[in-house]
């Protein structure tokens, strides 16, 4: 076994060590390998995943329900002395104070394989209101829909189809609490065939918005599901690679000025013209060669 298969075999080892609780559902995500370094005072063990979505999904799976925000970056949890960062494809748990974010982004510089992409679309979908702190789950394969969302996972929502979900947990008064599941398809075709699967289970509430599929379960009353889900819809955004039409006011300005400038140039050329038939004349008459009817007659009028 060469020197860098036993550092992956040895880093994969530390892995499902560290992930014991769950390693399928971490193979899911994408899990790639981890390094832990020492760094003024903290202990910072980094996750490589295979894409910035395994690492939110893994970031969001971690979290508690005692984690609040923090100010080193956009996806950062704290819980007393432990910090959970995501950022690109990697995940972080830090143990000590938490780094400010110029120490932060410093420390990205040193990392391999970081690989900047957008965030999935299906985040932009989740109300906010009355959202549970933390309970946002970001589903990526049976695993983590067995995980997540235990009471759909009988049926098969197309993730083999490139279906991805988010699940959460919202407050609704009164100490109730219920379920929302959205899945984001690649296609509205593929969401509407799969919706009659999910609105044949019992005590679902189920509506379908362009690509979107969201569902309300867990307890909640017809009115609190259709207020929930009344919140979810979906905005087609077509963006346009056509170069763009030309602004009209500058080919007007390009006539006019052409229209200017040819006139000028006729003007040019008439008098030109006139002094060169006028220099023609003087010189006939000058030397003896203009004929007597081309003579000009000059009336000699005086005011006598």
């Amino acid at each position: 076994m060469s020197r860098r298969q036993r550092l992956i075999y040895a880093s994969l080892l530390f892995a499902t060590c560290v992930f014991a609780d769950d390693p399928a559902l971490w193979r899911e995500f994408g899990l790639a390998d981890t390094q832990t370094l020492q760094q003024d005072g903290r202990s910072i063990t980094a996750y490589r995943m295979k894409d910035l979505t395994g690492a939110l999904a893994a970031w969001e799976w971690q979290r508690t329900p005692a984690d609040r925000p923090c100010a080193t970056n956009s996806f950062c949890a704290q819980d007393g002395k432990r910090t959970l960062i995501t950022e690109d494809n990697y995940l972080f748990a830090i143990d000590g104070p938490a780094p400010t974010q110029a120490q932060f982004a410093a420390f990205l510089q040193t990392l391999p394989n970081l690989r900047d992409t957008s965030l999935p679309a299906i985040l932009t979908f989740i109300p906010r209101s009355g959202l549970v702190p933390n309970s946002s789950r970001y589903i990526l394969g049976p695993e983590s829909f067995e995980a997540f969302a235990p009471e759909l996972s009988h049926i098969k929502p197309g993730f083999n189809e490139g279906a991805e979900a988010q699940v959460a947990q919202y407050n609704l008064g009164n100490n109730a609490r219920a379920h929302l599941a959205i899945f984001n398809y690649p296609t509205p075709e593929m969401a509407r065939l799969h919706a009659p699967e999910f609105k044949a289970l019992a005590n679902v509430h189920v509506k379908r918005s362009g690509v979107l599929l969201a569902m309300v379960y867990g307890g909640a009353t017809n009115a609190q599901a259709d207020t929930l889900l009344s919140r979810i819809e979906y905005e087609a955004r077509i963006t346009w690679n056509d170069v763009p039409p030309p602004n009209p006011i500058k080919p007007l300005y390009r006539l006019l000025l052409n229209i200017m400038w040819m006139s000028i140039a006729l003007s040019s050329l008439a008098l030109l013209a006139g002094l060169i038939y006028a220099g023609m004349r003087l010189y006939r008459r000058r030397f003896g060669s203009l004929e007597a009817d081309e003579a000009m007659t000059t009336l000699h009028l005086t005011g006598d």
